[in-house]
């Protein structure tokens, strides 16, 4: 989204990627600081708020192509029992569990594998290339970009 536009989440579900910024200004609906008057100033009512369509990139993966070099997103699906194997390319991500539950398999845990539940996430470092996920449910996934 470009700078000086306004967005919000009124129903379903929002991923909000955010690249390098200093400058968030809220707008209300939050007990933080709302600055009004600088909100009006920096406010740009032709910025369109992008919906992305995700692309299926493999059985359960679907990639979104930001309009950003920054990062990138991708939605995992697994259904009942399913594994899905997730593959990394040396950049440390992060996985947010939507719903469901799945047990994540990485070579820098211990033990080799922790349950990740709906509403948590976890950080996956730049070693763990390749994850393999076990379970039911539906993930996000962020990495950095090109």
């Amino acid at each position: 989204m470009g700078a000086g536009g306004v967005h919000a989440y009124i129903k379903g579900v929002g991923i909000e990627l955010m690249a390098n910024s200093d400058n968030v200004i809220r707008a209300g609906l939050t007990p933080k600081h709302i600055d009004i008057p600088e909100l009006v100033r920096v406010l740009d009512p032709e910025v369109e708020v992008p919906v992305l369509t995700a692309r299926q990139a493999g059985p359960g993966i679907e990639v979104f192509d930001t309009p950003v070099p920054e990062f990138r997103l991708s939605r995992l699906s697994l259904a009942d029992g399913a594994a899905l194997t997730v593959p990394g390319d040396g950049s440390p991500r992060v996985m947010l569990c939507l719903d469901g539950e799945a047990s994540v398999s990485c070579g820098t845990e211990p033990d080799g594998h922790f349950v990740l539940g709906r509403g948590q996430s976890c950080f996956l470092s730049a070693a763990d290339t390749n994850v393999l996920l076990t379970g039911a449910g539906r993930f996000f996934l962020a990495e950095a970009g090109e």
